[in-house]
């Protein structure tokens, strides 16, 4: 069963980016809520998801251009 959070380290291997990107929020990351668990950072795994759903529709578009 999935987890319904995601943490930095994974969203950093999952998006193929530094996880000091994330902590910066440079990488788009200022549109998913963020939640504090003690000293970590997790995402809603949904938000993520949907997020990744936008992308993808975007540059489909820009494609089809």
């Amino acid at each position: 069963m999935e987890s319904r959070y995601i943490s930095v380290a994974e969203l950093a291997v999952r998006w193929a980016i530094s996880p000091s990107a994330i902590y910066g929020r440079k990488c788009g990351t200022n549109a998913l809520t963020q939640i504090r668990l003690g000293r970590s950072v997790r995402f809603l795994r949904q938000e993520v998801e949907d997020l990744e759903f936008c992308r993808e529709r975007q540059a489909q578009k820009t494609n089809e251009r």
